[in-house]
């Protein structure tokens, strides 16, 4: 984690200097702040959304089929853009969560 408005900066820098391919993840916390950046650069005039290539990442506990659209939804309503243009597993294994992890909202 970094501390609140330092990645905010560091990708508005990033993309100011020519950075279009764009790293995130629910578990780095900072979703908020890289989907501000993006949104302040397209209001500048600066970028499209479409030139920015955004990759985010399904974390372990959300791979069950049912968890995977509203973990995406999760993700697209934190950065506030309408897309991501890819979508991955983080660290990809067979993993399956407790009974009593399940429903817990750790899981989600």
């Amino acid at each position: 984690m970094t501390p609140k408005g330092t990645c905010l900066e560091s990708v508005k820098i990033a993309i100011d200097t020519g950075y279009r391919h764009i790293d995130g993840a629910f578990v780095y916390y900072n979703e908020h702040e890289v989907g501000q950046a993006i949104r302040e650069k397209i209001a500048e005039g600066k970028i499209k959304r479409e030139d920015i290539f955004y990759c985010g990442k399904l974390w372990n506990t959300c791979h069950p089929p049912e968890l995977v659209r509203p973990t995406l939804e999760k993700t697209l309503k934190i950065l506030q853009l309408d897309y991501v243009d890819l979508y991955i597993i983080e660290l990809p294994m067979a993993f399956k969560l407790p009974v009593h992890v399940e429903n817990s909202t750790l899981a989600r």
